[in-house]
């Protein structure tokens, strides 16, 4: 090979690495930092906040892309109807909605150094995941009376601290207090999950991405 053609093709593999660092490996999946960036802008995009890339936001977004991963690996062993494209495609719509035009929309966008490729991406990862931890646990949640009154007394009593003059029955509150707590224990139900998960999985991060 030329040597000056050699010269050019290592130049160009250490700013890839600069740019684009492995952050982590969780198994023979590889996170990068790119990956990490990406995650923080959109995040800032629909928040409509400042981007803030310091080493501990891209450790927690790293650690969000690592269950998210670990997740989506499971739903696609699974018989599981997940959201499609088109659904992710209705949020998209309701994103945009928050824009007065369609040039206001796409100046977001650039602002964040984000495509709508992967914007469009990102909202259809979230809403399988969020889908298959509902379809994965919340068959597992069994809830007793016992559970619900338990509950019921701990959120009555918030309620009674915020405004003694409005604080409903068992009875009025029963459903409300029953989502609630179902999501509760559907949420530990996934962190368990995750924990077990982890542990089973080589996950290695490369500290200096996290400086």
């Amino acid at each position: 090979m030329n040597r000056s053609i050699l010269v050019a093709l290592l130049l160009f593999a250490g700013r890839a690495e600069v740019l684009d660092r492995i952050a982590v490996n969780v198994g023979k999946h590889v996170i990068s930092e790119g990956d990490l960036l990406l995650d923080l802008g959109i995040a800032a995009f629909l928040d409509q906040k400042p981007v803030d890339a310091s080493g501990d936001q891209k450790r927690k977004a790293a650690d969000r892309l690592i269950d998210q991963y670990l997740l989506l690996q499971e739903a696609s062993t699974s018989r599981q109807v997940l959201p499609t494209e088109a659904d992710a495609q209705q949020l998209l719509d309701q994103v945009k909605a928050q824009y007065a035009t369609e040039t206001e929309y796409r100046a977001a966008l650039t602002r964040y150094n984000v495509t709508e490729a992967q914007l469009s991406d990102h909202l259809l990862k979230g809403i399988r995941a969020l889908r298959f931890t509902d379809l994965r646990f919340r068959p597992e949640v069994q809830l007793s009376d016992d559970d619900l009154h338990e509950y019921y007394d701990s959120m009555a009593a918030q309620w009674r601290r915020a405004n003694p003059a409005q604080v409903p029955t068992f009875e009025a509150s029963k459903d409300q207090i029953e989502k609630l707590l179902t999501d509760q224990r559907v949420t530990q139900a996934l962190d368990r999950w995750l924990g077990t998960t982890r542990s089973e999985t080589q996950i290695l991060y490369k500290e200096a991405v996290f400086k």
